[in-house]
């Protein structure tokens, strides 16, 4: 079975570097890791391979690409408008696994259960708005490195402001070309 968590030696092994480089690049927010209730260092290898990758660390062993494959999340009240960017995410993106939800309630259960690398967010939706989700997604310590792009039909000075100001990432108008959404969200992946 293959290794799915690894700790600070073990990362550093498969990493071809020192215990202290990992343990630098944990304290510095550059590798995400989460700490054990005995105080300990773990890193994810999904985390550690992303990691690699970003930096330009040689990957020895051939690589699942399910490990490497970028989520996203959709959150859209619209289900023309969801169905839609996910679809089209599905056909012509570059390795992503694509999930939706209708609300900001669903899109909390969905973000602890499939723990994406981005969302892409409406703000103006019932229950939980989009400013919420936000705000929510970034303080929690561990969801606030998933990156945001808001699209909004509502895209004015303070809705924008506001949106920036909740954790965005990206605030993007709608209506959106799908080919200028794909560069934004590569750019912001």
């Amino acid at each position: 079975m293959a290794k799915d968590v690894f700790s600070t030696f073990q990362a550093a092994e498969y990493c071809d570097t020192s215990y202290m480089s990992i343990k630098r690049w944990i304290m510095s927010g550059k590798l995400k890791a989460y700490k054990t209730p005995g105080g300990h260092n773990r890193i994810n290898k999904r985390d550690l391979i992303n990691f690699m990758m970003k930096n330009n660390i040689p990957i020895t062993e051939k690589v699942d690409i399910d490990i490497i494959r970028r989520k996203i999340l959709i959150v859209d009240d619209d289900i023309q408008v969801r169905e839609g960017i996910a679809n089209y995410l599905r056909m012509n993106g570059q390795n992503y696994e694509v999930v939706t939800a209708e609300d900001g309630f669903e899109a909390g259960i969905i973000v602890n259960q499939f723990n994406p690398d981005l969302i892409i967010l409406d703000l103006l939706m019932p229950k939980i708005n989009g400013f919420k989700v936000c705000e929510k997604i970034k303080k929690n310590l561990l969801t606030k490195d998933i990156k945001i792009l808001v699209l909004t039909g509502y895209a004015n000075k303070k809705n924008v402001k506001k949106a920036y100001e909740s954790g965005a990432d990206k605030v993007l108008p709608k209506p959106l070309d799908m080919e200028k959404l794909l560069e934004e969200i590569n750019l912001v992946i």
